[in-house]
């Protein structure tokens, strides 16, 4: 009754998720991060009724006890298929993907939906994250200033979702991580994932 395909890459998570659009043929696309426990199991039943709504193209599985949304997260992502015909992510990026899925959103003006308390999310690449991401972002087509601002705005509000004085306490130490990413993005294009 069900199947699946396994298609193995080590390009990067842009050529990823682009292999993913340009693979699919079913009419939703779900994104699971590796270290992504799925909490709520009427998540994908959620999504498709969200997604029949014309208003939203996106929806979001929010981490246990996040309070605040913000961007869009991939751990937990559902999409139309339809809305993702072609070309959308550079198979140079390997991080801030979503940076294009939200252009695309943007542009058929389609909005995100969040789901709480949908996962537990164990984040497995903390080291070197914040230079990775830095690095990434220095290499979008958009305003850098724009950028910055987004990722002070995004790191503030994840340390602000934990509710623990030690990550907010640690926002400036990973946004100076960031930059240091951001100024020599060189050396922290690619993360090793092993």
């Amino acid at each position: 009754m069900h199947s699946a395909e396994v298609h193995k890459e080590t390009r990067g998570l842009g050529y990823a998720r682009q292999l993913c659009f340009d693979l699919v043929d079913t009419d939703l696309i779900v994104f699971v991060d590796s270290d992504v426990e799925i909490l709520k199991k009427d998540f994908l039943n959620v999504s498709a009724k969200v997604l029949a709504d014309g208003r939203y193209g996106a929806v979001v599985g929010m981490p246990l006890g996040h309070r605040f949304p913000y961007g869009l997260p991939a751990g937990l992502l559902v999409l139309r298929k339809s809305d993702f015909e072609g070309k959308t992510i550079p198979v140079y990026i390997d991080a801030r993907e979503t940076y294009f899925i939200q252009r695309r959103l943007d542009g058929l003006r389609l909005g995100t939906f969040y789901v709480p308390e949908a996962i537990v999310h164990r984040s497995q690449f903390r080291r070197f994250k914040p230079e990775w991401e830095g690095a990434n972002t220095r290499i979008l087509p958009s305003s850098k200033t724009r950028e910055l601002a987004f990722a002070l705005k995004v790191v503030f509000l994840m340390s602000l979702n934990s509710r623990r004085v030690k990550n907010v306490a640690y926002v400036p130490v990973f946004y100076l991580k960031f930059l240091v990413g951001f100024t020599n993005p060189g050396p922290w294009l690619r993360l090793k994932r092993q």
